[in-house]
């Protein structure tokens, strides 16, 4: 594929658009846009974008292209959204002008929302929804660091649109695991009960995975998967009736020490998506007449916590 036959724009350059930007800007060089504001945007054009990673080595990446905003850049054919769920209306007004009518726009995001708030939010455009598995971030020098042996993007095939196997053999090219699905709320809402479950409880408690292995934690924890999945079964998700069997499964067999995004957040004295995992999910609930009793106590328990930010 030649290097001026696609544009795609990756906005925001933290721990899920590094770990993706990184391979796209070596194998596909200036028909690939970064979007990064101040210190961290700086860096980028100076000294490019480095990558540790179990799946696709160590490298720099020296992108061409470093937009501030995105409307310093022409419309993409395919724009993927990597920011924080807080910064997302913003940066959906931001986009607007590089999306036309034949953009893909894909929100690689944690959360159930992100579709939703870009649909409402782009005047044109097509909106793909994702859910990506890694265990990345951005370090303190602007470095990506991707720990594990997986990186698997999942997205919406939008009905068969040609344009998306299009984005399917791009990714492919640089290396990265890119799969088509055609139900992604089901792909999305699958991943984000065990979040709801795991982010919430290791930030209100101050614990990690081996703490939530133990009771009473544990049945908090499964009392949590059941109230997400009643949630995402009401929203539409063909979710499977053993989820949370398999969620407390995928508990056991993580490792004792780990945190979660959430957690670090928390520690270091910042809400960070404290609403994507837990507030969201109430709201959602209450909307659609779902009782979410442990949640709430878990909700209020991070919000009390976090009056001393």
């Amino acid at each position: 594929m030649k290097n001026d036959s696609f544009r795609l724009a990756v906005v925001g350059i933290g721990g899920v658009g590094g770990v993706l930007a990184a391979p796209l800007v070596r194998k596909y060089g200036g028909a690939v846009s970064l979007v990064a504001r101040g210190k961290r945007g700086a860096h980028l054009r100076e000294k490019g974008l480095t990558l540790h990673s179990d799946v696709f080595g160590t490298f720099t990446a020296y992108p061409e292209t470093v937009a501030e905003i995105p409307a310093e850049l022409p419309v993409q054919d395919f724009v993927l959204v990597c920011v924080k769920n807080d910064a997302l209306p913003k940066v959906t007004g931001q986009i607007g002008p590089i999306v036309g009518p034949e953009t893909i726009v894909v929100p690689v995001m944690n959360g159930v929302t992100a579709e939703e708030v870009l649909r409402e939010g782009l005047s044109t455009g097509r909106v793909a929804g994702s859910v990506i598995y890694t265990v990345s971030s951005a370090g303190a020098d602007f470095s990506i660091t991707q720990s594990g042996p997986f990186t698997h993007l999942f997205v919406d095939d939008l009905k068969g649109d040609g344009r998306m196997a299009q984005l399917r053999d791009i990714m492919a090219g640089a290396g990265i695991d890119f799969r088509l699905t055609s139900d992604s709320k089901t792909a999305i809402w699958n991943k984000y009960v065990f979040n709801c479950a795991y982010n919430t409880m290791t930030a209100a408690e101050a614990a990690n995975a081996g703490a939530l292995k133990r009771e009473p934690l544990r049945s908090d924890f499964a009392s949590i998967l059941g109230e997400a999945r009643a949630v995402g079964c009401r929203c539409g998700a063909a979710l499977a009736e053993g989820l949370v069997e398999k969620e407390l499964y995928r508990l056991e067999k993580t490792g004792d020490g780990a945190e979660s995004s959430l957690s670090r957040d928390f520690a270091q004295g910042r809400r960070g998506e404290l609403e994507v995992f837990s507030g969201d999910l109430i709201r959602m609930a209450e909307r659609l007449g779902v009782e979410t009793p442990v949640t709430r106590r878990y909700y209020e328990k991070l919000l009390d916590r976090a009056k001393n930010f």
